[in-house]
């Protein structure tokens, strides 16, 4: 019989998934995404006024151009909170990220992506002095990745940023951490999957508007594990997040290597994040400190006791503020943003509203300096970022110049996983090999003296063991029949999940399963959380980010 054990790769994703954290999600089903507030707006480097490109905006009802810690305070509803669906009414926080748009299969111009959803991870992690208490000062504002950036970083110790599409035939994901090529579909949750972490290396100092990034800094030699520098020696939360675009809805309408975000980046690389902060005193530190630890790192915080749950996350719409066309801007991005590669990318002055043109003005300051080679500078650099001051004829002000750091960079690779499709003979014994979906499925397979019934489409909850990377439904079920007690598998992705009970069935084309038949006897269902099934299953797809 085939053996296959847990690599050693695979054992270090497993054990950096037990630190204290919890996981936060925006709307509730894989088909309810969260485009709640979409336009121009970037509260942080264009506070109060029209910004360059278009972002998609989330978290609390608070949110406005012009937002401040005390305005959040005020919020009625968040978009963020629970795996079924209930708010955090502690996270009062927004949250932003550039729009992803895509060349039309008719030549009509851009059209913009939607999505399924955002995860969160809040997650005590690194080595350094922990501010105490554990959480952001109030109105606490941060950056992460860099919109400039067209080219992968020149460290390769930070790794900030990652992009899947989840298929029914593989992984696809891009190199160095941009845009994957050839993608048409991404069928399985969660779908086309843009990640990145957030710094969590404090100097002590307040946010400043001129240098937005200088407070605030990742760890040295591990962006998430490693130890916070002596020039920014205060550990915050660290955060993981998710972005979960709905490609799978727009398939055939999209031309194939398209993708550009807001800013006129076709490479992904220049993929960023906002963070304003608007959590209530003490209730990040009870949640880290009180959350149950599960096996899979998926510590939902809607079954932490601390969690304080409010109406449904997806019936807490958003305000905006400067109306545009966002959706189907053209020829051209909202804004003025010429699609380039040119890395670090130009930077352009803020547009007026209703502005979709390529015929624009460098911001105040000039572009970054040249660099033919595609690469980023060795050294940090500084440059101007895209905003000039403005007043158009609708009233609507555009923002002075900040400063940005050049230097940013990308996850690991990943190879693209396929599962066989073989036809199987029934009843077979042997090593699994033969077992491929939808071929097996509901046929019988004896491995290592057990006998498995195959369900393609189907999950059973509860009663997790352990979990293990395998790269075919039989390699997981050749495991399962190697493992004491296992009786049930599911395998999603790579993610072979083993369990010792037999729970509840649920239907999902993305995971494949087997159930013990024979030689073993199923023990009793195991009752998940509300909606954990759902969420638990992707994790191995983007849990090797913490492997770093």
């Amino acid at each position: 019989m085939k053996s296959f054990a847990l690599t050693a790769s695979a054992a270090l994703l497993l054990s950096q998934v037990q630190a204290n954290q919890f996981v936060m999600y925006t709307g509730t089903t894989v088909d309810n995404g969260d485009d709640n507030a979409v336009e121009r707006a970037d509260p942080i480097i264009a506070p109060g006024i029209l910004s360059q490109h278009v972002h998609q905006i989330f978290g609390s009802n608070g949110f406005a151009p012009g937002v401040t810690y005390e305005s959040l305070q005020k919020s009625s509803c968040t978009t963020v909170g629970a795996a079924n669906g209930d708010s955090n009414i502690a996270d009062k926080s927004i949250y932003w990220h550039p729009a992803l748009f895509a060349e039309a299969s008719d030549d009509s111009g851009y059209i913009r992506i939607p999505t399924l959803g955002h995860k969160f991870y809040y997650k005590d992690a690194g080595s350094g002095t922990k501010r105490e208490p554990f959480e952001f000062p109030q109105g606490f504002r941060m950056l992460a990745g860099n919109p400039f950036m067209r080219a992968p970083g020149d460290l390769p110790s930070q790794n900030i940023t990652q992009w899947v599409c989840h298929a029914s035939s593989g992984w696809n994901q891009g190199t160095a951490g941009g845009f994957p090529d050839d993608v048409t579909d991404c069928d399985q949750y969660p779908g086309f999957n843009g990640a990145i972490h957030f710094p969590h290396c404090w100097n002590g100092a307040d946010f400043n508007p001129a240098d937005p990034t200088a407070h605030v800094v990742y760890p040295e030699d591990n962006i998430q594990d490693g130890a916070c520098p002596s020039s920014h020696p205060t550990r915050l939360p660290h955060i993981f997040a998710e972005n979960q675009f709905n490609v799978h809805a727009m398939v055939g309408k999209f031309k194939p290597n398209t993708f550009t975000l807001a800013m006129g980046d076709p490479t992904g690389y220049g993929w960023h994040f906002d963070f304003f902060n608007g959590w209530d005193d003490g209730a990040i530190p009870e949640l880290i400190n009180s959350c149950p630890q599960g096996e899979y790192g998926n510590e939902d915080i809607g079954s932490c006791p601390s969690f304080k749950a409010g109406g449904p996350t997806n019936s807490c719409p958003l305000k905006t503020t400067f109306k545009e066309n966002v959706d189907t801007p053209g020829k051209y991005l909202p804004g003025c943003n010429p699609v380039s590669k040119n890395n670090p990318a130009p930077m352009y002055a803020t547009s007026p509203l209703d502005t979709s043109s390529n015929d624009c003005k460098l911001a105040s300051g000039g572009p970054p300096p040249s660099n033919p080679s595609g690469s980023p500078p060795s050294e940090p650099s500084t440059t101007t970022a895209a905003h000039s001051t403005t007043t158009t004829g609708s009233g609507v002000t555009t923002s002075p110049p900040v400063s940005i750091p050049t230097k940013s960079s990308t996850l690991m690779t990943s190879t693209k996983t396929k599962t066989s499709r073989s036809v199987p003979t029934t009843p077979s014994s042997g090593d699994g090999s033969d077992i491929s979906c939808p071929e097996s499925d509901r046929k019988t397979y004896t491995i290592g003296g057990k006998t498995f019934n195959v369900q393609c489409g189907v999950d059973h909850h509860g009663g997790d063991m352990k979990s293990a990377t395998a790269h075919s439904l039989g390699e997981c079920v050749s495991l399962c029949a190697e493992t004491e007690g296992c009786v049930d598998v599911s395998l999603s992705g790579v993610a072979c999940y083993m369990k010792s009970t037999l729970g509840e069935r649920e239907k999902n084309s993305s995971i494949n399963g087997a159930k013990l038949v024979g030689s073993g006897k199923p023990g009793k269902a195991a009752s998940p959380p509300p909606n954990y099934g759902q969420h638990k299953r992707h994790l191995a797809r983007h849990a090797q980010r913490y492997a770093l």
